[in-house]
């Protein structure tokens, strides 16, 4: 809303300016007053979709892989150096490696000038060990909108992406915005100097539950009520502008927003994990799963590295405590001895059976079949491999085993098949 952006060799260029808010006239007024004559509070008609998506939450949520029990947290960077993306280019990874694959799924986007800045290909491959952790790495052009309306909590820097996130009243963590190119009288700048800030040296998944637990849906009330003075009406507004300006009739049909589209995204799934299963409430285990990352491969104490089958790398399938095949598989127990032939390091090979089943082969010929969910193989391996560990015998396996990870809870069911 400056001069130097309305005005080329003395003349004012738009014959429109159109504002969000009114309080943008004033601030219109003081940095460009030629243009207060021509200026449209027409509201935001990207807001306006925004809204008109919420009721549909739970759709974007199941669009992006989310199930129950599990929240999304979102990821957002404008570009340049001061960006979240360009001050901290390993942010993303780190959130990956500490945040539970049961419990949360990261969802990133960056601005599209970070990508047609620094082209397509080089963006994939600074995410690509994010998108092998299983972050939702989101195309340029669409699918962010729909993040921001299924987001448990945004991660965002000095972007109008943030400052939706918080008109949303989503919960909200902000890297530190650059005060030299953010207009101190604007809201996102207002917003900036009142959101949480994000301590990268801190725990990630500490400051994430944190926020989550003290936010109150109308914390930014007095800031992100300057999104739009007409909320729902742009399209209305708008339309009627354009038409004026053509000095032609409007339509009858009404001009509404209407919901943003469902994303059409890739939903990867690590090619590895790190489970660790520890004894819970009563006959319970208590289970947790993150990717394994590079620099996490080798599993620590009562960890389980489950490599899957999905290209994983050389030196992840050398290190496997368990090979895992999520695909039913014609052959099962044929696939499991080939492979832990194959693997001599590898101490069980589970597979998908035709029937749905999970089949569980040791090196020693002892095979188990568990009745769980098409997800929970990695679960399978990981409790057979610590009653291994903890030298129980088959007949002392119990028949049916209660699991809980995060807010999910499920029960496996044990059968011993040989050995």
């Amino acid at each position: 809303m400056s001069d130097e952006w309305l005005r080329h060799e003395g003349e004012l260029i738009p014959s429109t300016t159109v504002l969000s808010h009114v309080e943008q006239v004033d601030r219109l007024r003081e940095h460009c007053p030629e243009a207060v004559d021509v200026a449209l509070v027409a509201g935001d008609p990207c807001f306006d979709r925004i809204l008109a998506s919420v009721p549909l939450r739970e759709t974007y949520r199941r669009s992006f892989g989310v199930h129950d029990g599990q929240q999304l947290v979102f990821v957002s960077s404008t570009w340049g150096d001061s960006s979240l993306f360009g001050q901290d280019s390993s942010i993303v990874a780190r959130l990956a490696a500490r945040l539970p694959l049961d419990e949360y799924r990261i969802v990133v986007a960056l601005h599209p000038n970070v990508w047609h800045g620094h082209s397509p290909w080089q963006v994939r491959m600074w995410l690509e060990d994010c998108a092998r952790a299983g972050v939702v790495v989101l195309p340029p052009e669409e699918g962010w909108r729909a993040a921001l309306i299924a987001a448990y909590l945004t991660i965002g820097d000095h972007g109008s992406v943030t400052f939706y996130s918080a008109a949303l009243g989503t919960p909200l963590l902000v890297t530190a915005a650059p005060e030299d190119s953010l207009d101190p009288e604007s809201p996102i700048a207002r917003l900036n100097a009142a959101a949480p800030l994000l301590d990268p040296n801190r725990d990630l998944l500490a400051q994430l539950e944190s926020t989550a637990r003290s936010h109150r849906t109308e914390r930014f009330a007095g800031v992100t009520e300057l999104a739009t003075s007409v909320p729902g009406e742009s399209a209305r507004l708008l339309r009627t502008a354009v038409y004026d300006w053509l000095e032609l009739d409007e339509p009858e049909v009404p001009a509404e927003p209407v919901a943003v589209p469902l994303p059409d995204v890739d939903l990867p799934a690590p090619p590895g994990q790190l489970v660790s299963v520890e004894a819970g409430a009563g006959v319970e285990l208590q289970v947790r799963r993150y990717p394994a990352t590079p620099g996490s491969w080798s599993s620590g104490a009562g960890v389980v590295l489950v490599t899957g089958v999905r290209s994983p790398s050389r030196r992840m399938l050398e290190l496997a405590d368990v090979v895992l095949h999520e695909e039913p598989c014609t052959a099962p127990e044929q696939w499991a001895r080939a492979s832990l032939d194959a693997l001599p390091g590898c101490l069980l090979a589970v597979v998908r059976t035709p029937e749905g089943r999970w089949l569980a082969v040791a090196q020693d010929g002892l095979a188990v079949v568990f009745t769980a969910a098409p997800d929970l193989g990695a679960v399978c391996g990981a409790v057979l491999h610590g009653w291994l560990r903890d030298r129980l015998v088959p007949s002392e396996f119990p028949r049916t085993v209660p699991v809980r990870s995060g807010d999910r809870r499920s029960t496996l069911g044990v059968s011993v098949q040989q050995g």
